[in-house]
């Protein structure tokens, strides 16, 4: 019998990192007895005074009164014996190195360690859950639950199912999230990326097959979307900040090959392997697109994108978005809180495509799919069934 939200008292983190103690620090100030458990004593040390200063921080602001910073203090423990963290928990979060073989050993050893009814659950912003979910003898009971940072101030959390993953349990990951203060959308399906991510990647990628093919600066581009579209960064600017570059081409043949839904069959742009080679990674190395010196930010001008189309970046966004509802991976109204709680984009791509209409996304996207020189390439950018229908018909998602 799974354990049910009402019955959730003991919060388990495993993995003392930035994102793992900022759960823990959630769930206690939700009023939780939490645990943070992590093989390294320093890194716990260093999550202790991390915890404590970012309480003092909210109670300065008055997000947290000096009382409940106070009571949460008093509900965190931190263990390196994992066994002491998980014995008696009801709810554990596993946010470990973003590594598939490591994450599998951690379930294995969670799956031992912990009392039968637990849930147990990953904060991987893209690996293979269902894979997690078979090294254990309960796979109906393994979830994603993927933060977005930090935790402590950002409002998403996407839940994640697997073909294992039963409603109930879903439901009480849900409920349990919204107990901590914090929003859940649901991923039906274990695809790569999931939700948010899988948004961004046309956002980048798109983006990028325009300056590789010379048709868009990438100045021009980042300053449309930032200025005229109003998004916190342009895909450039964007993936310099996150270290997309790293990320994309690193983890292209994992992607390449994975045996999952909606899998990606398409390279990344040859422009971010130039990068890549070259060692410009993005701000964390000095340059990316970018070159940053001593600047923290790109010189991006105001009006250097003004007469770029920006459904040029839209489209394949939309696009991306109408094939997750018409998979069934997630609705449409969770597909674009994602996109505003985690991208903190200033509209949905479905409330995007009802704006401007799904002939008008429909011509667009042709166009970016037909500047492509071989059918890989176009694979992403093809319209989906689900599109094609709206622009045919006229309805909206909405």
């Amino acid at each position: 019998m799974v354990v049910d939200r009402t019955e959730i008292e003991t919060v388990a983190v495993v993995g003392s990192g930035q994102m793992g103690r900022g759960i823990a620090a959630v769930a206690a100030l939700a009023g939780y007895d939490t645990y943070l458990n992590d093989i390294d004593e320093s890194q716990l040390e260093e999550a202790s005074e991390r915890i404590e200063w970012s309480y003092d921080k909210s109670v300065g602001n008055g997000r947290v009164t000096q009382e409940d910073a106070d009571a949460a203090l008093d509900r965190l423990e931190f263990t390196t014996d994992l066994d002491e963290a998980v014995g008696d928990a009801d709810f554990v979060t596993e946010a470990a190195v973003e590594q598939q073989a490591v994450k599998e050993d951690i379930f294995e050893d969670l799956d031992e360690a912990t009392p039968s009814e637990a849930i147990l659950a990953t904060n991987t912003s893209g690996l293979n859950i269902t894979r997690l979910a078979e090294v254990t003898d309960r796979p109906a009971q393994v979830v994603g639950s993927h933060w977005f940072n930090p935790p402590m101030l950002m409002d998403l959390v996407e839940v994640i199912m697997t073909e294992h993953t039963p409603d109930d349990v879903a439901g009480t990951v849900e409920s349990l999230v919204e107990s901590f203060g914090k929003t859940p959308i649901r991923c039906r399906m274990d695809v790569p990326s999931f939700i948010v991510n899988r948004l961004m990647r046309p956002y980048g990628e798109g983006a990028a097959w325009m300056v590789y093919r010379g048709e868009h600066s990438i100045e021009e581009i980042d300053s449309a979307m930032k200025y005229k579209e109003r998004f916190p960064m342009g895909p450039f600017e964007l993936a310099d900040f996150t270290g997309g570059i790293q990320i994309r081409v690193e983890g292209e043949q994992d992607h390449l090959t994975e045996d999952r839904p909606m899998a990606y069959d398409t390279e990344v742009c040859p422009i971010l392997h130039q990068l890549y080679d070259k060692g410009r990674y993005g701000r964390k190395s000095g340059a990316g697109y970018y070159d940053y010196d001593e600047r923290d930010e790109p010189q991006i001008a105001v009006d250097a994108g003004q007469g770029f189309d920006t459904l040029l970046v839209w489209a394949p966004i939309i696009n991306e978005a109408a094939k997750m509802v018409q998979h069934d991976v997630a609705s449409v109204e969770d597909i674009d809180t994602g996109a505003k709680l985690g991208g903190n984009w200033p509209v949905g791509p479905l409330e995007k495509a009802d704006e401007v209409g799904a002939s008008v996304v429909l011509d667009r996207l042709t166009e970016v799919a037909s500047r492509h020189d071989d059918t890989n390439k176009q694979a992403e950018t093809l319209p989906c069934d689900l599109l094609v229908e709206k622009a045919k018909t006229g309805d909206t998602f909405y």
